[in-house]
């Protein structure tokens, strides 16, 4: 038989395992119940203000720059030397003012030769009259000679039949004749052919003339004046220079025609036009330097550039003297007044053309937008004004602009009611867990 101490220690791994069972049993027993996970969706802060459409005056911001409507770059007309340059750039300057000086001595010699031309062409026309007047003059005393030699020849040819004069004599009568009949038909031609040539000589003395008129022309551009008041833009030569025909020599503009070239957005160009021909005043606003700048719309420019967003417009200034040409600006242009727009901050435009209300379940739904301008509240504040047919007075309008907005996405306005949050909480990673 065995012995309860050898059954003891066979029964000995059972007990352990039993042990160990009924300890696991009491361990799991003892844990304690794991509570449910509750996901709470999280309402992101927003600030909002409430949809008040009114009847405001749209300002649209454009970028231009300051350019005259007169613009010149003064060329050399003769080939010389520059003798002196009068202005430097900045100067202003008036009509006709003298500008700067070429070497004029081979210019005063040619217009001497050119005289001269036109004083040989004068003295010939008077020639050719004189020689016309003492044509007219002796012609009726060669027709007389003519007619008294012809008499000879009938007498002497009578007392040559008579046997009364030698034959001799008849000759030389009759070579008497044809020598007057000659010199009667040369003075005669002289004077049917006068027209003619006055009008040959009076044909080169003008071409003298206008030989002349050229060199006094080539003599007045040794001196280059002003052509209208205006400002130097650049001096382009100096003392000594020797210049050629076309050469620059200065440019300058007119400090009375100051404009600013701005670009018009296409979407815009119809609404301004139909301003104009309703003749309202569009006006511009702007700075510069600290100076203000007031403009009028002048017109639409009359070319499109190609590739171009736009259409160019000019605004005339209304105090230009004091700007240079050639500065860039941005410049605020007053639209006509529309009715129904809501200004909203720049910040609640998401894209171009969408914004979001607060449903009454203070979730975004996403509202489309025409953009028609902007309008400025200071110098620093710019607000946007937009329209939109799906927009009510009073309806809650999201001016804060969220990296992670779409439709749906609860959000928690300041106070419940729709008035604007002065400072807004940064928007938390996500949704709590």
């Amino acid at each position: 038989m065995n012995s309860p101490v050898k059954i003891l220690k066979s029964l000995r791994p059972l007990l352990i395992l039993v042990l160990a069972a009924g300890l696991a049993f009491l361990i799991i027993k003892s844990k304690p119940e794991a509570k449910p996970v509750v996901v709470k969706e999280k309402a992101w802060p927003v600030r909002v203000q409430l949809a008040e459409p009114a009847t405001l005056a749209p300002t649209l911001t454009l970028y231009g720059r300051i350019e005259s409507l007169w613009s010149s770059q003064l060329t050399a007309g003769i080939v010389a030397d520059v003798l002196e340059v009068a202005v430097l750039e900045g100067d202003e300057v008036a009509k006709g003012q003298l500008l700067l000086s070429l070497d004029d001595r081979d210019a005063r010699l040619l217009l001497a030769q050119r005289e001269a031309e036109l004083a040989e062409a004068a003295a010939r026309i008077r020639s050719a009259e004189s020689r016309h007047q003492s044509n007219l003059e002796n012609l009726p005393r060669e027709q007389r000679l003519f007619a008294l030699s012809e008499k000879e020849v009938e007498r002497l040819l009578g007392l040559v039949e008579q046997q009364l004069a030698a034959p001799s004599a008849m000759d030389k009568a009759i070579q008497d004749v044809q020598r007057q009949a000659m010199s009667l038909r040369t003075r005669e031609q002289a004077i049917s052919e006068h027209a003619s040539t006055l009008a040959e000589l009076e044909a080169k003395r003008v071409r003298a003339e206008a030989l002349r008129d050229q060199a006094q022309l080539e003599l007045e551009r040794a001196r280059v004046n002003a052509p209208f008041d205006g400002r130097i833009a650049k001096v382009l030569v100096s003392p000594g220079k020797r210049v050629r025909v076309g050469d620059a020599l200065v440019q300058l503009y007119d400090r009375g025609a100051m404009v600013v070239r701005a670009q018009l957005p296409s979407r815009y160009i119809a609404l301004i036009k139909r301003a104009l021909d309703r003749g309202d005043r569009l006006g511009i606003r702007g700075e510069v330097d600290g100076q203000p700048l007031q403009a009028k719309l002048l017109r639409i420019a009359g070319e499109v550039a190609s590739a171009s967003g736009g259409v160019e417009a000019l605004f005339a200034l209304s105090d230009g003297d004091q700007f240079q040409q050639g500065r860039f600006v941005r410049i605020d242009l007053t639209l006509p007044e529309q009715e129904g727009l809501l200004a909203v901050p720049p910040e609640a435009i998401y894209g171009t053309d969408r914004i979001y209300r607060l449903s009454p379940e203070q979730r975004l739904l996403p509202v489309a937008i025409e953009r028609v301008g902007e309008m400025r509240v200071s110098q620093q504040q710019v607000q946007a004004l937009v329209r939109s047919a799906e927009i009510k007075p009073g309806d809650m309008l999201v001016v804060t602009q969220l990296p992670n907005a779409i439709e749906g996405l609860l959000a928690k306005p300041s106070d419940g009611e729709g008035n604007p949050l002065i400072q807004i909480s940064p928007p938390g990673p996500g949704p709590e867990q």
